[in-house]
Parts: structure tokens; sequence; C-alpha cells
């Protein structure tokens, strides 16, 4: 690792887990413009912040640039409790027209840091269920703002600033055999008691049941590396709920749930990170890697460090075009290079995964002709 990664990562650790930051690694000329620009293209300033508190006034960012990154902590601080409270007027709203949805990833996940506020947030995504989606979404219509174009899975509707994703779908897997699977483990425990109950900022919400939430985050974060990339707070997500919930988890289940959709290679690899870089404790990885597995995870993390958050700093990465269709063929092509580049790490998911994206995107194409028939 380079000076500024090492740095970096004590940052993170520290952040993550409340230990001090080892001094011995900063001294007066440390490049803190540097640092602060890879806590942003990882989507991890509030977390860095953290970390960097520990250390000594004389080691800390001069004035300038310290000011500059409480702004910004500020900022993703109020951008939390902006999606919190949006959460809980969805919720309201639903329940009163008796739907339940289930909050995925996102607000429920940052529960398990040690300050939800630090983690740089994102949109809302609600599992709705097939029943209840378009019931759903025309609650929704009734005072957005816009809206974008409606995939297999889910549409994402602008409402009172921020965007919600209604998901019809859940999610799917590429593979068959995997998505058989992963979508009868669904179906087993949505709209039953199995779900939990999680109080978000004095409102309750519904989350997937533990294992399958933990399996979940894993699968989400792996699915997005191959179509275009991931940011280091993706694996952060998932340290973070392994760690908290340590006592609740059922390592097993999640394991075999793992194994069932193809992921194992996947959870290995992400635990290298996560281990290694994160200093999440090996004890709490429900499928330990094996020291094979430790190139393919130093392999992860150097794309993850070129590409940051989703892989939009990818100086390699070429622009999307703006057309409809070439946008179309651009996503397609990229997601079958990385496909081949990446296929290690899921290669069921690799091997199936262009296949099913021109499935889907032809499928969305029908139903819009169907519809305007």
């Amino acid at each position: 690792m380079t000076p500024i990664q090492k740095q970096f990562f004590a940052l993170v650790q520290s952040g993550l887990w409340g230990t001090p930051v080892d001094t011995t690694l900063f001294n007066i000329q440390t490049d803190w413009a540097q640092l602060y620009q890879s806590a942003k293209v990882q989507a991890l300033l509030g977390i860095t912040f953290d970390g960097m508190q520990t250390l000594p006034q004389e080691l800390r960012p001069k004035r300038e640039l310290y000011l500059k990154w409480c702004n910004a902590l500020l900022q993703i601080e109020e951008n939390n409790h902006i999606l919190n409270q949006e959460i809980a007027k969805i919720y309201t709203l639903y329940r009163a027209n008796q739907i339940e949805p289930v909050l995925l990833k996102g607000q429920g996940v940052a529960q398990n840091y040690r300050n939800p506020l630090h983690r740089q947030c994102g949109d809302i995504d609600l599992y709705i269920g097939p029943k209840n989606y378009e019931k759903a979404n025309k609650l929704l219509r009734t005072e957005s703002t816009g809206e974008h174009e409606e995939n297999h899975k889910h549409t994402c509707i602008h409402w009172h600033g921020v965007d919600i994703e209604n998901h019809r779908v859940l999610s799917r897997l590429s593979s068959p055999s995997s998505d058989k699977s992963f979508q009868q483990e669904i179906a087993r425990w949505h709209g039953t008691t199995a779900c939990r109950n999680l109080e978000i900022e004095g409102y309750q919400v519904t989350l997937p049941p533990l294992s399958f939430d933990v399996a979940y985050v894993l699968t989400h974060s792996a699915l997005h590396f191959l179509n275009e990339g991931i940011g280091l707070r993706q694996v952060c997500d998932w340290a973070n709920i392994l760690h908290t919930q340590k006592d609740n988890i059922d390592l097993k289940e999640i394991a075999d749930l793992l194994q069932k959709w193809g992921l194992s290679k996947a959870a290995k690899i992400f635990g290298v990170v996560a281990v290694n870089y994160l200093g999440l404790p090996m004890e709490d990885l429900p499928i330990p890697y094996t020291q094979k597995d430790i190139e393919t995870g130093e392999w992860l993390l150097n794309d993850i460090w070129q590409g940051g958050n989703f892989g939009q700093h990818n100086q390699n990465r070429k622009q999307r075009p703006k057309g409809y269709w070439s946008g179309k063929w651009y996503t397609f092509t990229r997601a079958t290079q990385r496909c081949r580049e990446f296929g290690a790490l899921a290669p069921a998911e690799a091997r199936w995964y262009p296949l099913m994206l021109a499935v889907h995107s032809a499928q969305v194409q029908w139903n819009k002709m169907w519809n305007r028939n």
C-alpha cells in the first residue's frame, strides 16, 4: 500500500470501530487534501472525519480544509435527517392504505454504524411486492415531481425532494438456479412475522430477516461490482452489519444462503477487504477466506480504489452517451466487459449477467410498447 492508502485505511478503521488512529502514520507533511479527496471518492467523508478526530490537534488538517470537512459532515447529517423524516412520512402514507413496505439497505443498514448519521446516504428503497406495487406508485405520484424510467424490478419516483424506489421485485440474480432460490427465500418471509422491526429517529419501520439482510447486502454489492463497480462504503456496510449484529446472526444460515445464490466466492473476497483493510475480526465472517483468496481480494480493492463509489471516478471509464439506445448499448458492453474481467468474483452470475441484462431491457421495451397500444 502507498503511504496515503495506509493513512486512509487507518482513518476508516478508527471511524468504523472507535479506536484511536496510529499517530506514527501522520506528521505535519501529511497530504490531507489527498486524504479528503479519497474519502470523498469512496463516499466515506463522515467515517474518516470521525477517525481524524482521534488525532492530536497538531496532526489534523489545516483550518481551511478542516472547516470544509466539517461543512461536508454537516451536510451528510442533514441529508440523513431528511431521508429519515421522509421514511416516516412514506410509511405513514402506505400504512394508512394497508401497505407494509420493507426497507432495503440504506437507512436500515446505517443503523449498524457507530454514528448512523455519518454514513453517506442515497435514496430510499422499499420492497412492496407485486400485489401492492401499482397502488404504492399511484400514492406517490400524487405528490411526485418526476420519475425515472421503470425497469423490470422497480420504479424510481422523486417525492418530497428525495428519490423513492418502489420495488415490485426485491432483486434478481442472473443465474436461473440461484435466482430461484433467492426468490423462494423472499417469498418465505415477506408479509410474515419473520420480518424485523427497527426504530429510526423514533419511527418504527420493517426490515427483512437478519440472515437474509446480511446476505443481501453482500449480494447487492457483488451485483453492482459486476455491472459498474462499487466504492468502499459498500464493503463498510457489510462489515458493520456483520460486526454490530454478531451476537444475533446465524453465520451458518448466512453462509448457506450465499452458497445457494452462488456467492460463496464473493463472500470470501469481500471478506479479505473487510478483514485486512477495514479491521473486521475474521471470526465475524460467514465464510472465512483462504490464503489463495487474498490475491483476489487485493485485486478487488484495487478496482474499488480506482473506481470509487459505483465506479464513477474511474479515469479509464468512458462517459455514457446521451442518446437513449446508445446509452443502453454502452451499459450492456460495459457490463459484459466487467463480467469477463471480474467474473472470478461470482462465476455463475458473470456467465448469465449480460444475457439477463439484455432480456430485461427487452422486457421493458415490450411493456412500453404494449402500454402505448
